[in-house]
């Protein structure tokens, strides 16, 4: 019996160390779009965005993509806020996946 109230007591605390850690991520994105000048009107959204970026990676989609793919959906960036956008997202989310300073494909990944 003793077993099983150890055993709740480590998966509810496990339970909660995950969202923890998404905060903690979310908080380093957000102030990462800070850090590079880009402003947003929704946390929530910009954090959406951010995560997107790395599912598209983790599907394949280049990095170049990506980039083009910010911009186009989102007309008040520019090319250069876009390439920001990815790479702090990339930084934060992803970064065994994406290049966070180059703009080009990781080289830890590339064949």
């Amino acid at each position: 019996m003793k077993t099983l109230a150890v055993l709740a007591s480590a998966v509810a605390l496990v339970g909660m160390a995950i969202p923890a850690h998404a905060d903690e991520a979310d908080g380093a994105f957000l102030a990462a779009l800070n850090k590079a000048g880009i402003s947003y009107k929704s946390p929530d959204r910009a954090i959406a965005a951010g995560q997107k970026v790395c599912d598209l990676a983790n599907s394949g989609t280049s990095q170049l993509d990506i980039i083009r793919d910010v911009h186009e959906f989102n007309p008040a960036f520019s090319a250069s806020a876009a390439a920001k956008f990815v790479q702090a997202a990339a930084s934060v989310y992803c970064p065994n996946i994406l290049s966070v300073d180059s703009g080009g494909a990781n080289p830890n990944t590339a064949s």
